[in-house]
C-alpha cells in the first residue's frame, strides 16, 4: 500500500492538529492538562486512519459520529457537571432528554463555547476526508472496517465483563476521545444490556433529595476524609502501639463531646467507598443516584447555603472519582497541581491545614472536605524521616507512623478551630477503608476485617448535634451510612440517622453485581453474591 507525500501529510499531520485543539480547548476553558500527549497524538491517528481507510461508508459514518461524540457531548458535559460523561450518564441523557435539554438551554452561556469549539474540531477532523487525495486507489479489503468494528465489539464484550470503573468515573487528564471511548463501551456494553434485560440481580436504590426541615445545627462542618486507615491499628481500640494519642485522649477526657468508635467502611475500595458515603448510599447498586446527586453532600450542602469546598493531598491524576463524588457542586477545589505540582505528585497532609485557615469560617456557613493522603501506598511516601516515628523502617513502621501523622493532624486542625474561640462547628474524621497490614503482610482490597474497620471520631460542643449523637452511643460499631445521614441531617435536612443494627460493605464494584458484604451486628459479616442462585 503506497502513499505520496500529500497522502503522508494528512495523515500524519492531522492528528498533530487534534492535538494541538486539544491543548488550547484545555487551556481555554481552564480544563485539567492533557497527561499524554504522544498517546492522544496515536489515538487521533487510528481514528483518522479508519476515516480513511474504511470502505464502506457507514463505517466512516460510525468513526465520524464516535469523534463527533467524544469532543461535542463531553465538552457540553463539562461545562455543565464538571467531568467527562459517562455511560451511566449517557443512559440518563437519553432516558430523561427533555430534562437535559431543559438544563442545556437554562445554562446556554455556559455550554455554548466549548460546544462550538468542539464543532469547530469536528469540522477539521471530517475535513481530511476531502483533502485526502482520492487519485490513491488504495485496495482495502474492508480491513479497517473489520478492524475499526472489531475494536469496538471486543470494548463492549470487555465491558460486560470487567468489574472495573472504567466508564463510570472520568479521569479529565485524559483526553475527551479516550474517556469516551471507555464511556461508550460501558454504556453499550453493561448499561443497556443490563437495564434491557434487568441483568443485575441488585435493585437499583433511589432516594429523592431530602425536605429542608430547619437552617443547619452549625456553621461549619469541617469533614478529614482518611485514607486507608484501618481501625485495628488504633491504639484506642487495643492495638499495642501508642499510634493515635490525641483523639483517644479527647474521647477519654470529654465524652460529653466526642464521638470514637468502629465502624464498616462503604466500600473495600476509595472508588467504591468515597462516592457511596458522600451520596449516602446504604446498599449496592446506587450509581444512578449518585450520577443524578439527590443525596450528594455537596449538592445538598449548597442547598442550604453553605459554601462547599474540597481540598486533596492525593495527586490530581489518580482522582478520577471526583465525578462520581459531586465535582459539580464544589465551589472551591485545590489540588496539588493547583499549588505548583505535576499531577502525579501529591503532598503532605499538613499541608492541607494552611488551605483550611484561608478559608473564612466567621463569615459565611462552610461545608469543607479535607482529603488526605493518609496511609495510602507506598506507605509514609510524604512524610519526611523525623514524621516516621516507629524506626526500623518496615512496610509496618511505616504504616503506623501515618496513622500518627494523622493524629497529628486532627490535633492541629483542632486547635486552629478552638483557638478561634467558637462553638460553631463539627469536626469528624473517617477513612475511606483500613488495609491489611502486619509484620508478615501487606495488602488492600482482602476481605479481611483490618481492609474495612475505620474508625469514626467526631467532635463539636454544639448541644443539638451532640443530642443526636447520643444515638450511637448503643452501638458497638458504626456503618458509615450512619455518618452519611447524620452529616446530612445536621445540615437541617429531613434525613433520620440510620440504624446500626445492619448494613453493607460493597466490594467489586458499587453496583454490588460482583458480591457484596452484608454485616450484622454481633454476626460475622456474609458475603453475597447476587448472581448466584
Amino acid at each position: 500500500m503506497k502513499f505520496s507525500i500529500k497522502s503522508l501529510i494528512v495523515i500524519l499531520g492531522y492528528p498533530i492538529i487534534l492535538l494541538i485543539t486539544e491543548i488550547i480547548y484545555r487551556k481555554i476553558f481552564n480544563i485539567a492538562p492533557l497527561n499524554r500527549h504522544i498517546e492522544t497524538y496515536v489515538i487521533y491517528l487510528l481514528l483518522l486512519l479508519f476515516l480513511l481507510l474504511s470502505k464502506n461508508k457507514l463505517t466512516k459514518f460510525l468513526v465520524f459520529l464516535f469523534f463527533a461524540s467524544s469532543v461535542i457531548i463531553n465538552s457540553g458535559h463539562y461545562a455543565v457537571y464538571d467531568n467527562w460523561i459517562n455511560g451511566t450518564n449517557y443512559f440518563l441523557m437519553f432516558k430523561e432528554i427533555g430534562e437535559v435539554l431543559h438544563v442545556g438551554m437554562s445554562m446556554l452561556d455556559r455550554v455554548a463555547a466549548p460546544i462550538l469549539y468542539s464543532i469547530l474540531e469536528t469540522a477539521i477532523f471530517i475535513s481530511a476526508l476531502f483533502i485526502f487525495p482520492q487519485k490513491n486507489k488504495i485496495r482495502q479489503y474492508y480491513i479497517s472496517d473489520i478492524l475499526f468494528i472489531g475494536l469496538f465489539l471486543y470494548l463492549f464484550v470487555r465491558s460486560f465483563y470487567s468489574t472495573q470503573e472504567l466508564g463510570i468515573t472520568s479521569n479529565p487528564s485524559y483526553s475527551r476521545v479516550k474517556s469516551n471511548f471507555f464511556s461508550v463501551g460501558n454504556f453499550i456494553g453493561k448499561v443497556i444490556p443490563y437495564e434491557t434485560f434487568d441483568l443485575s440481580q441488585v435493585k437499583d436504590y433511589f432516594h429523592p433529595t431530602p425536605s429542608v426541615t430547619s437552617q443547619p445545627d452549625v456553621k461549619n462542618i469541617i469533614f478529614i476524609m482518611g485514607e486507608s486507615l484501618s481501625a485495628k491499628h488504633v491504639n484506642y481500640f487495643g492495638y499495642e502501639r501508642e499510634t493515635m494519642p490525641f483523639i483517644s485522649k479527647l474521647a477519654n477526657e470529654n465524652p460529653n463531646n466526642t464521638v470514637l468508635k468502629e465502624a464498616y467502611s462503604a466500600g473495600l475500595m476509595t472508588a467504591i467507598s468515597l462516592p457511596a458515603l458522600f451520596n449516602a448510599i446504604p446498599y449496592p447498586n446506587g450509581l444512578k443516584q449518585i450520577m443524578k446527586g439527590d443525596t450528594n453532600f455537596f449538592k445538598l450542602a449548597k442547598i442550604q447555603g453553605f459554601n462547599t469546598h474540597f481540598y486533596t493531598a492525593q495527586p490530581e491524576q489518580t482522582m478520577m472519582i471526583m465525578s462520581i463524588m459531586g465535582k459539580s457542586w464544589m465551589d472551591h477545589q485545590i489540588t496539588p497541581t493547583q499549588l505548583g505540582l505535576s499531577p502525579d505528585q501529591g503532598i503532605n497532609d499538613h499541608k492541607l491545614l494552611p488551605l483550611l485557615q484561608e478559608i473564612n469560617l466567621d463569615k459565611e456557613k462552610n461545608f469543607i472536605v479535607l482529603h488526605q493522603r493518609g496511609s495510602h501506598g507506598p506507605y509514609a511516601e510524604y512524610l519526611s524521616e523525623e514524621e516516621k516515628i516507629f524506626k526500623e523502617g518496615s512496610p509496618l513502621d511505616n504504616y503506623d507512623s501515618t496513622i500518627y501523622n494523622t493524629d497529628q493532624l486532627i490535633e492541629k486542625i483542632y486547635n486552629y478551630l478552638e483557638t478561634r474561640g467558637k462553638d460553631d462547628y463539627v469536626l469528624i474524621y473517617t477513612s475511606d477503608h483500613g488495609q491489611f497490614v502486619t509484620k508478615n503482610h501487606y495488602n488492600q482490597g482482602t476481605t479481611e476485617e483490618d481492609q474495612y474497620l475505620v474508625p469514626v471520631f467526631i467532635y463539636t460542643k454544639n448541644d443539638k448535634i451532640n443530642q443526636k449523637l447520643k444515638q450511637l452511643d448503643q452501638c458497638k460499631r458504626l456503618f458509615h451510612q450512619q455518618l452519611s445521614t447524620l452529616v446530612i441531617n445536621i445540615m437541617g435536612f429531613d434525613m433520620p440517622i440510620s440504624s446500626c443494627e445492619k448494613g453493607v460493605i460493597n466490594s467489586g464494584m458499587i453496583t454490588g453485581d460482583y458480591g457484596y458484604l452484608s454485616v450484622e451486628q454481633a454476626k460475622p459479616p456474609a458475603f453475597i453474591n447476587p448472581n448466584r442462585k
